[in-house]
């Protein structure tokens, strides 16, 4: 008899939790909504979502061909809960102490009039960066803050932020004073050249940790009877600019890129 007490006591327990979540749930569905930056995780060593956040939405133009002016950074803004069948205004205000860019740079209209579609729970905001020279030497960002109003109220504290950064940036690579004797003074026409030519795959001669050779994993010592498919490659980027005027820069005041390596 006492077990079946107890079996029934269980039941009425759960029933009586059940109805006080359905409360709950009922009292959240029936609030404001609630709205966030989607912003994207970070990715592990494996192209993997970790249970991370980026801290801001970084792209460089640094490794796109040159013939690339601008391109779109996707911000995802969602609201919590079930679909609205009505279109619902949101407010995603620009972060002037986090902004380094200036108009020309991007389109800051893209913030007005944003909302959320009728029958949706997500809106794409459609930033597009410009390529400029001023990127060359310095990353730019532009900071977007979401801000309650009468549709919304915001939700998780910390994605209600981001920062989107932006340079076109190509660094001397760690590798190259190693190498400087085979290719040269840095330009970055040299290292983007050698990017596109010597990529990840081409070359299948493993390093002794076992990473393939390529542009961002080179050999330690410029030594051609150790790495001859390297050299090979070699070959291919002096003769481009040996078939090629090209110049730093675009500037032909500058005397023309070449690259030294003579074999």
């Amino acid at each position: 008899m006492k077990k079946h007490l107890y079996s029934w006591l269980i039941v009425f327990g759960c029933l009586l939790s059940v109805s006080c979540q359905q409360e709950d749930i009922d009292a959240y569905d029936k609030a404001k909504d609630y709205i966030y930056i989607d912003i994207p995780y970070v990715l592990d060593n494996f192209g993997r979502e970790t249970d991370s956040r980026v801290d801001s939405i970084a792209y460089s133009f640094a490794l796109d061909d040159l013939s690339v002016k601008d391109t779109i950074i996707h911000v995802v803004v969602k609201k919590i809960g079930v679909p609205a069948m009505k279109d619902c205004p949101y407010t995603l205000e620009l972060v002037d102490e986090k902004t380094t860019a200036t108009s020309d740079l991007w389109n800051p209209e893209v913030l007005e009039n944003r909302s959320i579609k009728s029958g949706k729970i997500a809106d794409t905001v459609a930033i597009r960066i410009k390529r400029a020279l001023i990127l060359r030497d310095q990353w730019m960002q532009i900071g977007l803050r979401l801000q309650p109003n009468e549709y919304f109220e915001t939700g998780y504290a910390n994605l209600q932020e981001v920062k989107i950064s932006f340079s076109d940036i190509l660094s001397r690579p760690s590798w190259w004073g190693s190498w400087q004797s085979i290719f040269g003074e840095f330009s970055r026409e040299k290292y983007q050249k050698w990017i596109e030519i010597y990529y990840l795959g081409a070359d299948p001669k493993l390093a002794s940790n076992g990473t393939p050779y390529y542009w961002n994993n080179m050999p330690s010592y410029p030594m051609e009877s150790w790495y001859p498919i390297t050299y090979s490659y070699i070959r291919m980027l002096r003769e481009y600019f040996e078939k090629n005027e090209v110049y730093p820069d675009g500037d032909s005041s500058k005397p023309r890129i070449r690259i030294p390596f003579a074999n």
